[in-house]
């Protein structure tokens, strides 16, 4: 894991950058909301569990921590769920239903510790209102990602991910169009079904995020944004409809990918 950063006093986002090889870099938030009862904002991949939980408890102390907001039941989100559940006595799980009988199967969810919710619902964490909201795009239906509304921070989850040409904490730092690239290429990759979607209905969907009207923008797959970045971002998921289907890589593209992610890796390790 990457140094923790605050891009408002706080939220901490605390990034792992995954190499894709000549794709770049994919960006893995996991958040920490300082609530008067912190909210933990998913959990990251497993590799990186031990800095997770190290950087949590060096914010608020593991002790400390009320809520664990799981967005959804992915492996990229889900790597130190049950141990920040074991270290954090007091925290309880917020997350879809079905995603908690989920992953009842891979590991012995404590149910009585479970907040199921759903869009629309609010959440009290002491000294403000988290009001769940359905994301633009997923790549799980279980998906629910929030809005604060004391703030006006977005919680967005896979939706306005990128890929990007190389690791940073300032999305201001990647061009328009890069970006742009990047983030049409991950919608595109992270939601399939995107590309069949009624146009009319899509942007009624879009819309519907520009009312919420956020400060801050925080995506699971993207460095955090400001609130005048919506429009857009908007602008290019309203081009998922129109955009060419993604392919899975060959075998010989994937062999390829991986030289160059093992590569890559070698180089950081001896940087």
């Amino acid at each position: 894991m990457e140094n923790p950063y605050r891009p408002t006093p706080d939220v901490h986002v605390m990034p792992v950058s995954f190499p894709l090889g000549p794709d770049g870099v994919l960006t893995i938030n996991a958040f920490l909301l300082e609530a008067a009862e912190p909210v933990l904002v998913d959990t990251g991949v497993a590799q990186e569990a031990d800095q997770l939980l190290d950087a949590v408890d060096d914010a608020i102390g593991l002790a400390n921590l009320k809520w664990l907001w799981l967005t959804h039941d992915d492996a990229d989100h889900t790597g130190a769920v049950q141990r920040i559940l074991e270290a954090a006595p007091q925290a309880r799980l917020v997350t879809h239903a079905l995603s908690a009988m989920r992953m009842s199967t891979w590991w012995p969810v404590p149910f009585d510790r479970v907040h199921a919710i759903r869009p629309g619902d609010r959440l009290s964490v002491g000294d403000r209102t988290l009001r769940a909201v359905a994301p633009p795009l997923y790549d799980n239906p279980m998906t629910i990602g929030f809005l604060d509304e004391s703030t006006g921070s977005l919680f967005t989850v896979d939706s306005f991910g990128a890929t990007l040409p190389e690791r940073t904490q300032d999305v201001t730092e990647v061009p328009e169009e890069v970006l742009a690239g990047g983030m049409l290429a991950w919608a595109v990759m992270d939601s399939p079904w995107s590309t069949m979607l009624d146009r009319d209905k899509f942007a009624e969907v879009l819309e519907g995020v520009r009312r919420l009207r956020p400060t801050r923008i925080f995506s699971a797959h993207l460095p955090a944004a400001t609130g005048a970045s919506l429009d857009r971002f908007l602008e290019v998921l309203a081009r998922t409809p129109d955009a060419t289907p993604m392919e899975a890589p060959s075998h010989v593209e994937f062999t390829a990918m991986l030289d160059a992610m093992q590569a890559e890796m070698e180089a950081a390790a001896s940087a």
